[in-house]
């Protein structure tokens, strides 16, 4: 996916995985700004009973895309996404998809536009339940190094760092 593609070709390949699952999705991404679409995904995926959890940093160490990325938690944790947060001070910076117990994505892309539009980026789908198990221990691992946000303390937040998530959000196409 990239400049050099017509299509942006890992967000097709990453709806049509969402659209397809029936039962777990889990995202691994530094870099989570999703389009509209791809966030409609989700919580339609949350709607129709599909279990989805999202794995970020809890520190960012790009501030414009990680204030933007938090404006997008509190639609996620409403619609009934888990997101954990991966503790400070390091910063997760895997890049996977998992769906179901059937397939996997891992490449360099992340979940954002400039992974789909403006980066040179390469994913690689495996299809078969035993490397999703291998997946799924790595995420268990992650999980272990994180912590869950709810949407109480989420809600806490002070208005700054609303003001500010969304002022981010705002300006994301252009970083």
């Amino acid at each position: 996916s990239g400049p050099g593609f017509e299509y942006q070709n890992n967000l097709k390949l990453f709806m049509g995985l969402l659209f397809a699952a029936r039962e777990k999705i889990i995202i691994v991404s530094p870099y989570f700004v999703p389009e509209e679409s791809l966030l409609l995904s989700l919580v339609t995926a949350c709607q129709r009973g599909i279990h989805v959890e999202l794995f970020v940093s809890e520190e960012g160490d790009q501030a414009m895309v990680y204030h933007a990325q938090r404006s997008y938690y509190e639609a996620l944790l409403r619609a009934g996404v888990t997101i954990w947060m991966y503790k400070r001070p390091f910063i997760l910076h895997s890049k996977s998809l998992t769906i179901d117990d059937e397939v996997a994505v891992i490449g360099s892309s992340n979940m954002d536009m400039r992974s789909f539009g403006l980066n040179m980026e390469i994913s690689m789908m495996v299809r078969g339940e035993e490397f999703v198990a291998d997946m799924r221990r790595v995420e268990a691992e992650y999980r272990s190094l994180s912590r869950e946000l709810t949407l109480e303390e989420w809600l806490k937040q002070p208005l700054r760092s609303t003001v500010l998530d969304n002022l981010a959000r705002l300006t994301s196409a252009l970083q």
